[in-house]
This record gives structure tokens, C-alpha cells and sequence, in this order.
């Protein structure tokens, strides 16, 4: 899950096209996707909804692109990662019925697992267990794609050494939503996807979203897409939904992720009480299933996710009545186009995106740049250093021992990474060539780099 950036200061116009302030935002925000479908080949669909009504509502790009089906707004996508706040409303509800108790240890639930004595459900539902993600844990890659049993997934991460002590601290961790998901099977006796559907889903007035099966022939449904090294089209590596399950194996529409977060706010699925917890921000603004953060000084409650060929974006700005979701199946970048989408509402001026070409410059303008720099994020901040070497600038994390990343030139004072071209950093220079600005440069804005020496 990516980390949003919070714009501290935004200066000037770039050299491209900017959607700047204005209160036609339909057009805005079509502005801006099309310019995303054109340019960066975005392809799945997005809902965007101001002050009680859907403003807009379109969708991009091929649900199949073997057989040309174009995406809808009744697509169903892979959700990924939206599917945590399921399984957390599944697990919420079960305590508002008292079948369950959100201080009950892992124990009760697994006799025997390690340290199953000190880890509480409430530490599994918001990341503090210390339990490893099995996603990280060696082999994985050789065995995602196998129906592997519950059993057989929870032996990945068992014996794995805790990140730290039970509650200590926060680390994001798929183990931890897949033992809930085994948890809500033994405390009601029915499989996971059978008690999401009648008890969460249905409640919610849900007509498009399920637990997906290996099985399952859906209508409307997206294939995932990835691209290749020559940079055409190629079918998406595949996560089985076995492996994923109550960690990410819910697929949905646009229509029906801006109903769930209505149902959800509106009491239909978990009582006021239980929500309250689910949206209190605990270590690193992480609630259950969902992160309570600020976006340019809003609050937000959120979450995002990927899986390979799908990625997904739901966010809601409460006191702006704001709703945005945003779904990909081709590895778009969801998180930051529904930042951007929710600057557009904010009147703060969003970059269009644009193609990134390398042209040749003189290498001896680089010299003005090597230094010590720090980018302001949401949690925290990170320093690098820019340096150069045989001609070419060079951006190296703090901390990062002999690993640097190459930026290639557009101009002498704009220059992408080399292995993402949806990220530059630009220069902004005084008349003798000295620095007067920087900025990290995205899909979604301008976000400013302050120079430390």
C-alpha cells in the first residue's frame, strides 16, 4: 500500500497541461482521466461523488482485451487489499454479537501457535501483531499461483520470527487478516465466504461483490493485464484466491464500493459503536481495515490495494462529503489518481500527465545538483542524497548502502527515474543557475524537496 504525499507548498505552472481551480468538476476530473487513459494507458473504472451524488462515473480501457471487451462501470475487479475492511465489519459484527471478544487471544482461536498468548484480535485487525506477512516469507513466489489449503498458508508464517513483541508496534502484515478470516469460519461454522456474503454483503445492499472462487464464471468481469518488456500487453501473473482469501479475494464494481461505504457509515452491516473503533486511528493511523489519515488538511479514511494486473483505491473525505473509488486492471496506479481526483474537489491545481521523453543535455549542468535533500511525507520523512557519476545523476536513499537510483534527463532541470516515468524531480533555477526550488514531481502534484546542504 502506498503512503500519500501531502503537498506542502505548490509554485508556479508547469510547462504541460494543469487542471487548475474551478467548480465545473466533472470536467475536471474527465480532464484528467483521459489524459491518464491516453497517456499512462490507464484502464479500469472510477466513481467520484460530491456532497451526497455520483458527479461522475466512467470507466477506460478492456475488461478482455483478447476479445475486446471494454471496461463498464459494472466491471468486476479484483479489490485486493478493500477486502481487509470486510473481513474486519465480519469480525466487528461478531463481537457487537457477543460471540466474540476483541481482546481474545490468538490462542483460543489456534492452540499452540507461537506467542499466540500475547497477540489479541484487536492487534490482528490493525497491524500490531508483530506476525510476519507471508507474502515476504521465502518461496512464496514459487507457490502463489498453488490452491494451497488454510493449513498449509498459516505453516508460511507460523514459525517465522515475530517483527517485534505483540502490540509494540506496527507493521503491515496479510497473515494478520488471513487468521481473522479463519477465525470468523470457526466461530460461526460456515466458510468465510458464505458468512461475508449473507451477513456483510447482503446487509449492505450489495449486488455486485463477492468472495471470488477459482471456479467462478462471473459476467462482467476483468481479466488482469500487465505490460511487457517491449511494451505491449501481456495476461497478469495471477495470486490464487485461496492464497489471498480474507486478505484480498473480494471482487466488486465501482457502484457497489460507493454503496459499501454508505452502508457501512449509514449502520446497516456493524452498529455505531463497533465503527467507531473500526475507523479510530491506532500506531501509524491504521484502524481496522482502513487508515484515518489527512489529505491536504481533510480527513480522510481510506485504503488501497494491489494484486498483480489489479490494483484498487476507496477513500471518503466525511466532513467534505466526498467519495472516491477508483479500480484497475491493468496495474494502474489507483492510489495516486484518486489523490489527485480528491485535489481537483480541493480547487488545488493537479498536473496532467504527460508523455516523458530522455533528450541529451549538457552534463555539465548536473554539477549544480549533488547535495542532500529530504522529501515531507504523511509518515514522516525521507532523506536522500543526488549524485553523480560518468555523467549521469544519481538519487540514493538514506540508508540504502550502494543502492541508487539513475534519473535520466528531459531537460537540464527535469529529470525522471529511470525505472519509473511517472515520477520526476524538477529544478527550479534563479537567473545565475542557482537552485530556488525542488520538487518531486507525480501523477497526482508537485510535492517539495528542501535542500540540506
Amino acid at each position: 500500500m502506498k503512503k500519500a504525499l501531502l503537498i506542502a507548498c505548490l509554485f508556479g505552472i508547469a510547462n504541460t497541461g494543469m487542471v487548475s481551480a474551478q467548480k465545473n468538476y466533472p470536467a475536471s476530473i474527465d480532464s484528467y482521466m483521459q489524459a491518464q487513459a491516453n497517456v499512462n494507458d490507464f484502464s479500469g473504472a472510477v466513481l467520484v461523488a460530491f456532497k451526497g451524488g455520483v458527479i461522475y462515473k466512467k470507466a477506460f480501457g478492456y475488461a478482455d482485451r483478447e476479445w475486446q471487451m471494454p471496461n463498464t462501470s459494472d466491471t468486476k475487479f479484483e479489490i485486493c487489499s478493500l477486502t481487509k475492511q470486510f473481513t474486519a465489519a465480519a469480525i466487528l459484527q461478531l463481537a457487537g454479537q457477543h460471540k466474540l471478544n476483541l481482546n481474545d487471544k490468538l490462542s483460543a482461536y489456534f492452540p499452540g501457535y507461537p506467542k499466540g498468548d500475547s497477540v489479541t484480535l484487536h492487534m490482528l485487525l490493525n497491524h500490531t501483531s508483530g506476525i510476519a506477512d507471508y507474502t515476504g516469507t521465502p518461496g512464496f513466489y514459487k507457490l502463489h499461483t498453488l490452491p494451497l489449503t488454510k493449513d498449509s498458508v498459516i505453516a508460511l508464517f507460523k514459525n517465522q520470527p515475530y517483527k517485534f513483541s505483540p502490540g509494540a508496534k506496527w507493521d503491515y502484515s496479510n497473515s494478520n487478516y488471513f487468521l481473522l478470516g479463519c477465525i470468523i469460519e470457526k466461530v460461526t461454522k460456515q466458510p468465510y465466504d458464505v458468512y461475508l456474503y449473507k451477513n456483510v454483503i447482503e446487509k449492505a445492499g450489495l449486488t455486485n461483490t463477492a468472495v471470488n472462487h477459482p471456479d467462478s464464471v462471473l459476467a462482467n468481469r476483468a481479466r488482469g493485464y500487465s505490460k511487457t518488456e517491449t511494451g505491449g500487453w501481456k495476461n497478469a501473473d495471477q495470486f490464487s484466491v485461496e492464497l489471498v482469501y480474507s486478505a484480498g479475494a473480494v471482487i466488486s464494481t465501482v457502484t457497489d464500493l460507493y454503496k459499501w461505504q454508505n452502508a457501512l457509515a449509514g449502520g446497516k452491516v456493524i452498529a455505531p459503536a463497533m465503527l467507531t473503533k473500526m475507523t479510530t486511528p491506532y500506531l501509524k493511523s491504521y484502524g481496522y481495515g482502513l487508515t484515518i489519515d489527512t489529505l491536504e488538511h481533510h480527513k480522510r479514511i481510506w485504503h488501497g490495494g494491489a494484486v498483480p494486473g489489479f490494483t484498487s483505491y476507496l477513500s471518503s473525505f466525511p466532513a467534505d462529503g466526498i467519495s472516491i473509488v477508483v479500480l484497475s486492471n491493468n496495474f494502474g496506479n489507483s492510489g495516486q489518481i484518486g489523490d489527485a481526483l480528491a485535489d481537483i474537489l480541493f480547487d488545488i491545481p493537479v498536473q496532467l500527465p504527460y508523455k516523458i521523453v530522455e533528450r541529451p543535455i549538457n552534463t555539465d549542468v548536473l554539477k549544480r545538483y549533488p547535495g542532500k535533500y529530504q522529501l515531507f511525507q504523511s509518515a514522516g520523512t525521507l532523506n536522500f542524497e543526488l549524485l553523480t557519476a560518468d555523467g549521469k545523476l544519481y538519487l540514493k536513499p538514506e540508508g540504502s548502502g550502494e543502492f541508487k537510483m539513475e534519473l535520466k534527463p528531459e531537460s537540464e532541470t527535469k529529470f525522471f527515474f529511470a525505472r519509473d516515468h511517472d515520477q520526476e524531480i524538477e529544478f527550479i533555477l534563479d537567473a545565475q543557475g542557482s537552485i530556488l526550488k525542488c520538487y518531486l514531481v507525480t501523477k497526482g502534484g508537485k510535492f517539495e524537496i528542501k535542500r540540506r546542504t
